[in-house]
């Protein structure tokens, strides 16, 4: 049975896994005794920095990602290219 709570944080439980090439915040933890056919989840997905993927796209990018948060390093390249359009000078005719 899958509980919906999580009492221990995943970065201190070893039934949580690391991936070797996915993001260093990306955990997961697998349910080998539940049923898939009965609708029960394969394993469960948590990220430590509160960014876990949405859909299987995202999920993906994050098992790709393995320096760092695909989604904060986007957020970040983001808020840089808006301070640098609003620091450079408008180009009027």
């Amino acid at each position: 049975m899958l509980v919906g709570t999580i009492e221990i944080n995943p970065s201190e439980n070893s039934n949580w896994r690391k991936h070797k090439n996915a993001c260093p915040f990306y955990r997961e933890r697998w349910f080998p005794g539940n049923d898939v056919g009965a609708g029960e989840p394969m394993y469960q997905v948590f990220c430590m920095k509160g960014t876990p993927p949405v859909t299987l796209e995202e999920q993906e990018r994050c098992l790709r990602s393995k320096t760092c948060c695909w989604r904060l390093s986007q957020k970040q390249r983001t808020t840089a290219e808006q301070v640098s359009t609003e620091e450079s000078p408008s180009c009027a005719s």
